[in-house]
């Protein structure tokens, strides 16, 4: 997928995924974004919120996004950005620290 001038695969999300399941923030607003992007339903954003902590409402973000592909992982992004979670995006788009984030 392209995020500005930067490819990001679900592959690299898919590698990066246990950090991430400690980076990320479900709690303020993320799921709800996707939901009204039509990347969740409102049964997915319902399962998400009812995890009862951050590491598996992340898992189960995850799980529900990333067998979607790529247009799910762009808007999964955009959603991040409009969530102010940009180091998750720099973390992501560095390939987890392995190349320089723009």
């Amino acid at each position: 997928m392209l995020f500005g001038t930067v490819i990001v695969r679900t592959s690299v999300i898919s590698r990066l995924r246990e950090p991430l399941r400690e980076m990320i923030d479900p709690d303020f607003g993320l799921p709800e974004i996707l939901m009204e992007r039509g990347v969740l339903t409102d049964a997915d954003r319902q399962t998400v919120k009812h995890k009862p902590n951050l590491q598996e409402r992340n898992d189960e973000l995850l799980n529900l996004v990333l067998p979607k592909g790529d247009t799910a992982d762009l808007q999964f992004i955009d959603c991040l950005s409009k969530t102010d979670q940009h180091h998750v995006i720099n973390y992501i788009i560095s390939d987890g620290g392995n190349h320089c984030a723009v």
